[in-house]
């Protein structure tokens, strides 16, 4: 069995698409090997980038529709795709799953979103993990600076609602930590400041792992303390934003101590 692919690429294609004779772009000629051998009559390709294996799969306007009607997506500068639409899936190969989450992974299947997007004159790209959709334009430029060495695109690839007022949970953020965050913001905070909190908790945790003891440490801003509380099977972790009340000037960030 192959993983359920993360990653849409949306656009109009014709009824005889054939994903095996992709014209993939200029920019990823000698970068790529497709093997197309291994699924015969199946509407699916593998990708080698880098000696990583990917799996492709053409989904029809049908069958794309089907997943949209399945799935919530909240929608970022775009609508869902219209019924002639249809997808190219990205997922890892078996043998990648346990590393999924790895930078180099996640560079590469983002890549490869950009360069298909482009041979197909995509329209949109979707996220499945996080429940999000946006206009290709967008997924390109934030992919762009990704790679180049800029902040990980968490408002496609993780999402955060306000549940209740002042209590925020995000989703997406397990498919890279194996964890969610439940975070509760003080009632004075705007949506804005949470935001910005949120985007920097979920870089932090992307990059370092899940917390699995209990721990605290220094905020954005002066005599501001976060409190991280894990639940007992390490799902999701409790966040609670706290001003003043504990001198953590010793603190770092997320110590590496209670991650995983």
């Amino acid at each position: 069995m192959n993983s359920e692919p993360p990653l849409l690429i949306i656009a109009s294609l014709p009824g005889d698409f054939d994903l095996a004779h992709l014209s993939w772009p200029e920019a990823a000629n000698g970068k790529i090997t497709v093997n197309d051998a291994k699924f015969d009559d199946l509407d699916m390709v593998e990708v080698i980038v880098d000696g990583m294996p990917f799996l492709l799969n053409h989904y029809t306007a049908d069958e794309t529709a089907q997943r949209f009607a399945t799935q919530k997506f909240d929608r970022l500068f775009t609508g869902l795709p219209t019924s002639g639409e249809s997808s190219i899936g990205l997922a890892v190969r078996n043998i990648l799953t346990s590393a999924k989450h790895l930078p180099a992974i996640n560079h590469r299947i983002l890549l490869l979103g950009q360069w298909i997007g482009e041979a197909i004159e995509a329209t949109a790209a979707a996220w499945t993990p996080s429940g999000r959709i946006t206009n290709f334009r967008y997924f390109d430029e934030i992919t762009g600076e990704y790679l180049a060495g800029g902040p990980f695109p968490a408002l496609f690839q993780t999402s955060f609602s306000e549940v209740r007022n002042g209590y925020f949970v995000t989703s997406g953020l397990r498919y890279f930590a194996g964890q969610e965050i439940h975070l509760t913001a003080p009632p004075d905070y705007t949506p804005a400041e949470v935001a910005n909190r949120l985007v920097r908790i979920i870089d932090d945790f992307v990059s370092h792992g899940k917390m699995d003891s209990p721990a605290q440490a220094k905020g954005m801003s002066n005599g501001e303390t976060l409190v991280f509380s894990p639940s007992d099977d390490l799902a999701h972790v409790d966040i609670t934003i706290k001003s003043c009340a504990v001198n953590v000037d010793q603190a770092k960030m997320l110590p590496k101590a209670t991650r995983q």
